[in-house]
This record gives C-alpha cells, structure tokens and sequence, in this order.
C-alpha cells in the first residue's frame, strides 16, 4: 500500500523559497540529512515527468515531511506551488542516502550552495534536538542576502560556540575562497551540497589539494545550476 502525503500548509522562507510540510499516511522514520522520493501527477508534465527526489528538510520529531525547494519554471514546481491545503502528493518508497552526520576526529566543514542547504538545516536541527553537540563550520553560498534558515543558523552559531557560520553572498565558491575561510580544510570531514557542477568541481579540486575521498561527502542537486541555485 503506498504512502500519501497531506500537504498542511506552506510557507515562503526567502524570495522563491518555500517550504511544503506534509502529513504521512503512516508514520515515517529516516535520518536527517536522507531524501524521499515523490510523484505529483499533474497536467502537461514537462520531459522531467512527475517525479521528483527531495530532500527532508525537517526532523522524525516534527512528525511531518517538510519540502524545502526553489519554485522555478518546471511544471512540476508549478504544480507544487499551485497545491491547496489538504492536497495528496504519493511518497515512492522510503527515505534514503548517506548524506548525514558522520562522527569523525577530523574537523567538520559543510560546504552549501543556495538550496543545498537543506540537508545541513535538518542535521544541524537533528543535533540540536538531541542535545548533540553542533561541532561544524557552515560555508553557506547565496545568490542574495535573502538567505534560507539565515535566522535559525545565526541562532546555533550565537547559542553553540563550536558551531560557526559563514555566508558568501552574490558569488559561487572556489577552492581558494574556502581555503580562506577554512584554512585546515584539507584536514577536514568535508560535506559539500549544491548544484552538481559546484560539487564536482569543488569535489574534485578538493581531492587534488590532498583531502582524501574518503572525507568528502557529496550531495548533488541536479536540477540547479550557478544562475538558479
């Protein structure tokens, strides 16, 4: 029997940003930082159908399945956006992936382009919440100054002082502009989340600089780019 889930509201975050919360027809369990895959039938899908990968946004304790995306011009983020309170979308299996808190020695560093902070704000809530500490450094890159969860991660750094953030507005990343900003990165467990071509490329310059693969943890959101993230 497939799962439904009952969109309770929705809330717009930053400019284009909103957030979906659902209600599942039956209790769901993942782990923050995983990604649910759902289908929205809706009328003249564009070539990326009615199917759609997203990443959880909010924690097993909120007991809802939160969507946090960019409305761009797909039909399927218009149709998203178009959805009334008490609307069905179908969850298409359980949560997966292995974007998530991993205990290390090494120092942490989350690296974030635009939407690809999702995964991070439902990490850093999940350990928050469990009394965990938040030991991390957020590098967080946005079009704008008008930045998703900028009030929620500024309340972490101001309550965690192991936790520190830092934005980089109106330009992508580079190797050079996290070295400046972590300069032991190469010594670091490094997560890195955002459009594909910006993990790629950090990815990989990052391996060539001497962090080893095995500290690099990626997750690619395909469907953005550096003029959309």
């Amino acid at each position: 029997m497939s799962v439904t889930l009952t969109l309770i509201n929705k809330i717009q975050l930053a400019d284009d940003v909103w957030a979906f919360r659902f209600k599942p027809s039956e209790v769901q369990q993942w782990v923050a930082g995983q990604y649910m895959s759902i289908e929205l039938p809706h009328n003249n899908p564009d070539s990326k159908g009615a199917k759609r990968w997203f990443t959880i946004s909010s924690i097993p304790a909120d007991r809802i399945m939160q969507i946090t995306t960019r409305i761009t011009n797909s039909s399927f983020k218009h149709a998203l956006a178009a959805m009334p309170e008490g609307g069905h979308i179908n969850l298409l299996g359980p949560p997966i992936g292995n974007f998530t808190w991993q205990d290390t020695d090494k120092p942490i560093v989350f690296v974030a382009g635009g939407i690809g902070i999702t995964a991070f704000y439902s990490i850093l809530r999940q350990r928050a919440h469990d009394g965990l500490p938040l030991q991390a450094h957020l590098i967080y890159a946005n079009r704008t100054d008008d930045i998703t969860f900028k009030k929620e991660f500024d309340d972490f750094a101001a309550n965690n002082p192991e936790f520190k953030v830092d934005y980089v507005v109106g330009k992508p990343l580079t190797l050079r502009s996290l070295a400046e900003l972590a300069p032991s990165i190469t010594g670091s467990m490094v997560y890195i989340a955002g459009p594909t071509m910006m993990v790629k490329q950090l990815s990989d310059g990052l391996e060539a600089s001497g962090l080893p693969y095995k500290q690099i943890k990626q997750d690619s959101f395909s469907s953005y780019n550096i003029q959309t993230y």
